[in-house]
């Protein structure tokens, strides 16, 4: 009895009780599956996870790779992606709707860049035979046709290039001679303006100065060229004495025109200004010695040994080297180049005689007021079209 009496005061678990204990483990354990491993479950939402994942990484690359397109014809349009801007094409191919500029060479390889609104004239020839764009920008009658003439040059000369830069001329068969100012040391002497000084032989006082125009600076380090004027700047009437201080006609640098005369030096600058706003500007020493350079230093003769004046005011178009027309002959241009005499502070490219050719750059310091010397009547312009990012006149 003692005994039955001693197993009576255990406690034990009944099989009821038993059952529904498994029968919650299993309830608990499928949940737990089902929240693991099925359609919604913790693999399933892992694995979604880390497949969006890989989408958004495909999506950002797709997305970057758009920006950079979009970067890339941005800087196009606006000239800044350091080769010119714009596209590039075969020279024979342009036909002036590019929107953008246009890279280009020649047949020898040389570079050539196009602005935009322009076609090329003679996609045949070479840079050094002078390359020729027209305007085709059919929504300004203004300056649809005119023409300009690429010079290819750098800032530094190097490798053989032709440098953008002012120079000192002189010719054998006249007592005209210029020369850069040496100091004591033996070196060009430069003004305070940081351009060197360039004297006449038969007047030391005085010298010219200019410092590179810093617009002209940007656009030759990047595009390494410009375009000049290929004919004087002409107006669709001839002017007399009646035009002066008259400036409203129209400017065209087309062929058999009348040159635009009877102007000041700083209604050359206005004139020159308006016709490509912020592109176009009256040549500064730097681009006409630089164009000089290019045909080659002098006008003084023809291929037949002729003079090749006429004695008589032509229309532009008369004679050229290298497709660019009467830079040294005619009238007389101005610059935007200065010289130390006060009384006589502007200065024009050319003495110009009726008889003969002038010198080859023909430095001549000159008054503003074109009443006070009768030869300065025939004071004109050549333009230079020198910033070739796309045109706001286009």
């Amino acid at each position: 009895m003692a005994e039955n009496k001693k197993f009576s005061n255990i406690k034990g678990i009944t099989l009821i009780a038993l059952v529904v204990t498994i029968i919650v483990l299993l309830i608990l354990a499928g949940i737990a599956i089902s929240l693991t491993v099925g359609n919604n479950g913790l693999f399933a939402r892992a694995k979604n996870a880390a497949n969006t994942w890989r989408e958004a990484e495909v999506n950002e690359v797709s997305e970057m790779k758009n920006f950079e397109d979009v970067y890339d014809e941005t800087l196009k349009n606006l000239g800044l992606d350091g080769n010119g801007g714009g596209n590039k094409k075969p020279i024979g191919e342009i036909t002036g709707e590019e929107k953008t500029n246009t890279e280009t060479t020649d047949k020898e390889g040389n570079r050539v860049v196009v602005p935009a609104g322009f076609k090329v004239v003679n996609p045949e020839s070479t840079v050094e035979e002078g390359i020729v764009i027209e305007d085709v920008s059919a929504n300004n009658s203004d300056t649809v046709g005119n023409q300009f003439v690429w010079i290819s040059c750098t800032l530094d000369g190097a490798n053989n290039t032709l440098k953008y830069d002012r120079y000192a001329f002189t010719r054998d068969d006249w007592s005209f001679r210029q020369s850069f100012v040496l100091g004591s040391n033996g070196e060009k002497e430069k003004d305070t303006d940081g351009s060197y000084k360039i004297q006449n032989a038969n007047n030391t006082s005085y010298y010219y100065h200019e410092a590179m125009p810093e617009q002209e600076r940007i656009s030759i380090e990047k595009y390494e060229g410009y375009y000049i004027g290929r004919y004087e700047v002409g107006t669709d009437s001839a002017r007399s004495e009646s035009s002066k201080g008259n400036i409203t006609a129209t400017a065209r640098i087309k062929e058999n025109l009348p040159v635009y005369n009877y102007v000041t030096r700083d209604e050359a600058k206005i004139i020159a200004e308006r016709m490509y706003t912020g592109k176009s500007k009256l040549c500064s020493s730097y681009a006409w010695d630089t164009a000089l350079q290019f045909i080659g230093g002098t006008y003084a003769v023809n291929s037949e040994g002729e003079n090749c004046g006429t004695g008589k005011l032509e229309n532009t178009g008369y004679y050229a080297i290298k497709n660019i027309y009467d830079m040294g002959g005619n009238v007389g241009e101005w610059t935007t180049e200065t010289y130390t005499y006060s009384g006589y502070p502007c200065v024009d490219c050319r003495w110009p005689l009726q008889q003969w050719c002038p010198w080859l750059s023909g430095r001549r310091s000159s008054l503003q007021h074109y009443q006070l010397f009768l030869w300065q009547r025939w004071l004109e312009v050549h333009f230079i079209y020198v910033d070739l990012s796309p045109n706001s006149n286009q």
